[in-house]
């Protein structure tokens, strides 16, 4: 299993990629969080994540997330990068808002997250994938890019998730490319 092929870009990040658990962050503090039920967080945190990633055009990816634990259904998204917001009906948080649009390296770090980027893949852009639910309870976004991890170059989504009461989690997604 490679950390990440050294042609793979966010352009052509087409492929499956696998969670790397033990270079991420436990994901259960961050569906806590969102509200997601304890149940589904013991799940999803001794499960095999694996993103199944098309895309259909070269704004677009539609991305099918599947957990091999319990019954745990497994979730498809699709991001249009065009900055537009739409509305959604997610099997875990219900409905919820969302926008995705390409971002520099200078947007990321206005979010706290300018370094550690491959700045040579995409020309420094990287993706932000942002929403919340809709009743505003929590609110969220995600940055896209690669990062040398451990001396390897790998697809990453840093995460920030917040609610109403103040409360943030961060973490990064770290994703080993399977084929």
């Amino acid at each position: 299993m490679s950390a990440s092929s050294s042609t793979k870009t966010l352009a052509t990040l087409a492929g499956k990629w696998k969670l790397n658990k033990s270079l991420s962050a436990d994901v259960a503090s961050i569906l806590a969080l969102q509200g997601t039920s304890l149940l589904i967080r013991k799940a999803i945190s001794t499960a095999s994540v694996t993103l199944s990633i098309s895309q259909p055009h070269a704004n677009e990816y539609r991305i099918d997330q599947t957990a091999t634990a319990a019954s745990i259904p497994g979730t498809t998204e699709q991001y249009i990068l065009d900055g537009e917001w739409r509305t959604n009906h997610d099997a875990f948080f219900g409905k919820v808002k969302g926008r995705s649009l390409w971002i520099s390296l200078e947007e990321a770090k206005a979010k706290g997250e300018g370094s550690g980027w491959d700045e040579g893949c995409d020309d420094g852009n990287l993706v932000l994938a942002e929403g919340g639910s809709s009743d505003g309870k929590w609110e969220a976004w995600r940055i896209w890019g690669f990062e040398e991890i451990e001396g390897e170059r790998r697809f990453v989504q840093r995460i920030r998730v917040w609610n109403q009461e103040g409360e943030e989690v961060r973490g990064k997604m770290v994703y080993d490319f399977v084929g």
